[in-house]
């Protein structure tokens, strides 16, 4: 269990440990929608980037709800996240739910996890993302999180 405005919390920590070595990983969370949701994939992909072997090709996919308001936007940050994935050999795809009917938020990967999130990638408190020059824009370590739960179960 993590507290409300904790700070020091990373992607890297909460989710590298049982995703090493993963070939493919699926994220499902009905609430990919907005800019920062979609950042917060993209920060997911960052953290694979940067931990994985340089040779090791890696399959991400998100399983998410179509934004009803601004379908266009969402998908053209989804295309971006896609392009970014490419240059580090990961292989970003997506679906949305037809049925919408999903609400429970988890990451299952090929290493034999299921990683359980209340709260799905969105953790963290609002942040000035415009500010370059800010360090909790541009590291999650320095970033308060909302209060959130993170079960780790062995398949």
């Amino acid at each position: 269990m993590f507290n409300e405005n904790q700070k020091g919390v990373t992607f890297a920590d909460l989710f590298w440990p049982w995703i090493a070595g993963a070939k493919r990983i699926v994220i499902t969370d009905p609430y990919i929608r907005m800019f920062h949701q979609i950042r917060n994939v993209m920060e997911f992909v960052e953290m694979i980037a940067l931990h994985k072997a340089p040779e090791d090709e890696v399959a991400v996919h998100l399983v998410t709800c179509l934004d009803e308001n601004y379908p266009e936007k969402q998908r053209s940050n989804l295309v971006a996240v896609e392009a970014a994935g490419a240059a580090a050999g990961i292989t970003f795809s997506w679906e949305f739910d037809g049925t919408n009917t999903i609400h429970a938020r988890h990451i299952n990967s090929d290493t034999g996890w299921k990683i359980s999130l209340d709260r799905g990638l969105d953790i963290f408190q609002k942040f000035e993302m415009n500010d370059a020059f800010s360090l909790p824009n541009r590291l999650q370590a320095y970033r308060q999180v909302k209060g959130f739960e993170v079960t780790y179960l062995r398949h």
